[in-house]
């Protein structure tokens, strides 16, 4: 019976030189995670601190205009590019610019930049592309792929009506269009090891009885659906005078030192969903470095609060702001914490089981 069994799958490899037993596959099974460059960020996505966004899979985050997403995506090209991957940023907003890019740490002389403006070319454009690096056993792994912002893309068909005076928009075809792209690319990121993340508009539904937690998105459901990971982003203006005293406050920015980044993952094809994580962005010094987990350790039950006071055991940790940014405590706190979040975060094994692109010191 084995012998047969065999044989016929036998005939089903020589059309298909990716099909194997499962043991042995290694096209849907994730090895690798880049870095966010935010902890608590890693921690919803991957289930471990220093994990992140997939390596070869497509990650998504969605939300209004001004909660991050753009340097977000930013932060995860330049961790990437320092593990010698290359990133390819397809612009739809044109509105990446080589300054604030080189500020989270990205060399702007090895980043291909492409600016679209349809569905169907960035579609086409990225097919040709990753069709080139499929050809090219020693390019698998090496590039990192970065959509912002799929919401901006328009069909072919809008610009031509637009062009034509006709004020009608088909956005059911535009949904298709973009539901297209990303079938065929969620395929061939994965055969290529090529790693996408992409940011999205997301609006509120006008027919909901009720407000809801997840928003609507822009472009239908392809990118819910294509997406191995979709987050859900917003943000909170911060003033300094609330609990940011220490940070300098832009005077045209009306005291407001910088924002809280919210984050929620709403599908999340490794871990369970609906994990959720704030971090703190300052205007002037960028990303707090352990913002978000003081919460996420009390949650665990690794720090314990007594009012307006923290201790860990038997050491009293006192005020929030006198240690929310001390290496030493936070040396403590960080094995324990990676520990408590790999064990409930995590449907399986932790990911020190398996391999990690290591994560830089900021």
């Amino acid at each position: 019976m084995s012998n047969l069994v065999d044989k016929a799958f036998a005939k089903l490899q020589k059309l298909n030189s990716n099909a194997t037993t499962l043991e042995k596959n290694t096209l849907s099974n994730v090895t690798e995670w880049i870095d966010t460059g935010c902890l608590v960020l890693n921690s919803i996505l991957s289930g471990s601190l220093y994990g992140g966004v997939p390596k070869g899979r497509i990650t998504i985050f969605a939300g209004d205009s001004g909660c991050g997403k753009t340097f977000i995506l930013n932060k995860i090209l330049a961790h990437a590019q320092q593990k010698g991957m290359v990133p390819v940023i397809f612009d739809t907003e044109v509105a990446v610019e080589n300054e604030g890019a080189e500020n989270v740490g990205l060399d702007t002389s090895n980043v291909k930049y492409v600016p679209v403006d349809t569905v169907e070319s960035c579609r086409n454009q990225i097919m040709a592309f990753l069709d080139e690096v499929e050809k090219e056993p020693e390019l698998h792994g090496k590039f990192i792929i970065s959509i912002d912002s799929l919401g901006n893309l328009a069909s072919e068909k809008e610009i031509n009506d637009a062009g034509a005076n006709k004020g009608a928009m088909d956005m059911g075809l535009r949904a298709k269009q973009l539901k297209s792209m990303m079938r065929i690319i969620t395929y061939k990121a994965a055969v290529t090891g090529t790693t996408v993340i992409a940011s999205n508009h997301t609006y509120a539904d006008p027919g909901a009885l009720h407000p809801t937690l997840v928003k609507q998105q822009a472009g239908g459901s392809g990118p819910v659906y294509m997406a191995s990971i979709l987050v859900q982003m917003a943000a909170k203006k911060e003033r300094t005078d609330a609990g940011n005293t220490n940070d300098e406050a832009l005077t045209e920015s009306r005291n407001y030192s910088g924002v809280t980044l919210r984050m929620l993952t709403v599908k999340n094809r490794f871990i369970p969903a609906f994990l959720q994580g704030e971090a703190y962005l300052n205007f002037k010094t960028g990303l707090e470095k352990y913002s978000g987990l003081k919460d996420i350790a009390v949650s665990h039950g690794i720090i314990e609060q007594h009012g307006s006071t923290y201790s860990m055991g038997e050491k009293k940790l006192g005020y929030y702001k006198n240690w929310r940014n001390d290496e030493e405590t936070w040396s403590n706190v960080l094995p324990k914490l990676e520990s408590s979040i790999s064990e409930k975060y995590r449907y399986g094994k932790s990911l020190s089981e398996v391999a990690i692109l290591e994560q830089d010191d900021e």
